[in-house]
């Protein structure tokens, strides 16, 4: 008797609101996934961002021979995905200066390509990619040319050169460092600040370091949300901004906000969906009952995770690492009124509703991780228990049961890492001053919501059509 065909779900993604207009982080770094509106006829489609607008249907292409992913095509001559080709033309461009730190034999995949840059560069190289097709830009960074078409590497070159050997040893720590995804220098005041980013790899003593092997929740959370910091350079660049040179931080006002905690509804779905193998078995309905849940929660905790690492005060760092001026909120209201309103007594009123609100978000979230320091395992382990609530309308006992092995298992990982990395002597103490702060954000958050209703029910301004339903987790169509 043959088995009954399997039922096809629809997709979590089809559920979120704003997830067909920007496909998400797969959108951004797996171009395979989308399905392009005119196929491209040339190399000049190799350009961060021409690509972005789609939806996830098929497009069947060759894998990259760098990381197996399905690749973009043949470029500096070799068939590469965007993500590979992005990154050995930053590489040469920059001149960059790499160096492996497990002897050179790291294994490169798609989902593990960004754990050494040595060896993925080393692998761009032996699979033919030609760095003499990138030096003509390494001064101009101008990436609105066409890229020049590498010359196909002759047999004799190949089978003389050495080629170094990719294969899947055992998984080892690997060495963390948050200075690729979590990049604050633009900040800083080299005169005053003191501000290094954390690397357990830079502590003496270390009897072990995060790993897949050691941490696979937390580092498999690291890994994917440095993918999806890689997606936000092109979500969320200007016009006038160069990916591949540092972002500067600019102020930005009601309406700009607004745009970015848009833009991050698909993005932070992808990461979730990336993180969790649990939340991929659960039914759709259970799936967006906790993303709705989760998402305002998420925004309003990483704007003050980065805010404290960015070490400036009277500011919020958003997603996009523009920020919001406290001190000067009569700009971050200019131009955002509402069809009726916008005068100088409007702006005025804006203010007085929303300055309460930011200040309670300063005072309460934002110096409470100031004070407890907190660094990102500690920042993702507040996510998992954010993420995986308990009794959410319409939850089911199922999704309740996974939520609780998911913390479960995270607070095991906090509790080797607390101990044999940040070594501390009493490491449940820590995990209580950190999963204090979630009180914090939740008034944070409630605040919040309360005036973004305040704001709509009087008209005091703009409220984009979709902002509304997304700060009080209403994404579903």
């Amino acid at each position: 008797m043959s088995n009954p065909p399997e039922e096809k779900v629809e997709p979590f993604h089809s559920m979120i609101m704003g997830i067909g207009d920007l496909g998400g982080i797969g959108g951004i770094l797996d171009p395979a996934k989308m399905e392009p509106a005119t196929p491209p006829t040339d190399h000049s489609t190799d350009q961060p961002g021409n690509q972005i607008i789609g939806n996830r249907g098929k497009f069947e292409k060759p894998n990259c021979a760098v990381c197996h992913e399905v690749g973009d095509g043949l470029h500096f001559g070799a068939e590469a995905c965007r993500a590979c080709t992005a990154f050995f033309r930053r590489s040469v461009a920059l001149n960059k200066k790499y160096e492996c730190r497990a002897g050179g034999n790291c294994e490169i995949a798609s989902n593990i390509r960004c754990m050494c840059r040595s060896c993925r560069f080393d692998k761009c190289l032996a699979v033919g990619m030609n760095p003499e097709c990138v030096q003509n830009r390494r001064d101009a960074f101008d990436n609105t040319k066409e890229e020049p078409l590498a010359k196909t590497p002759k047999l004799t070159d190949i089978l003389m050169k050495p080629i170094p050997q990719f294969s899947q040893p055992q998984i080892a720590p690997t060495p963390v460092s948050t200075s690729s995804f979590l990049d604050f220098s633009a900040f800083k005041d080299p005169s005053t600040s003191s501000f290094s980013a954390f690397s357990p790899a830079s502590l003496p003593g270390l009897s072990s370091s995060p790993s897949l092997e050691t941490m696979p929740l937390l580092e498999r959370m690291r890994i994917n949300y440095e993918k999806m910091e890689s997606a936000r350079t092109v979500i969320h660049r200007r016009e006038d901004e160069n990916i591949f040179q540092q972002k500067v931080p600019r102020a930005i006002n009601f309406k700009q906000a607004t745009e970015v905690t848009t833009k991050e509804v698909s993005l932070v779905a992808d990461w979730v969906e990336w993180c969790f193998d649990d939340f991929g078995a659960l039914p759709v309905d259970q799936k967006t009952i906790l993303y709705q849940n989760f998402f305002i929660y998420f925004c309003m905790l990483e704007r003050a995770f980065m805010t404290v690492k960015s070490g400036r005060d009277g500011i919020c760092v958003m997603a996009s690492k523009d920020y919001i001026d406290y001190v000067n909120l009569e700009s971050f209201f200019e131009g955002c009124g509402s069809e009726t309103s916008g005068t100088p007594e409007d702006i005025a009123k804006s203010c007085r509703l929303i300055r309460p609100s930011f200040e309670l978000q300063r005072r309460s979230l934002i110096n409470l991780m100031r004070l407890e320091n907190v660094d990102h395992y500690e920042f993702f382990a507040l996510c998992v228990m954010l993420f995986w609530d308990f009794g959410l309308e319409g939850q089911s006992d199922e999704c309740n049961e996974v939520g609780r092995r998911v913390k479960h298992r995270v607070t095991r990982e906090m509790a080797f890492y607390l101990r044999n990395v940040k070594k501390h002597e009493e490491p449940m103490y820590r995990m209580a001053g950190v999963v204090a702060i979630l009180p914090a954000l939740q008034r944070a958050v409630r605040r919040f919501q309360e005036d973004i209703e305040m704001a709509s029910i009087f008209n005091i301004y703009a409220l984009p059509a979709n902002f509304y339903n997304i700060v009080n987790g209403k994404f579903t169509s």
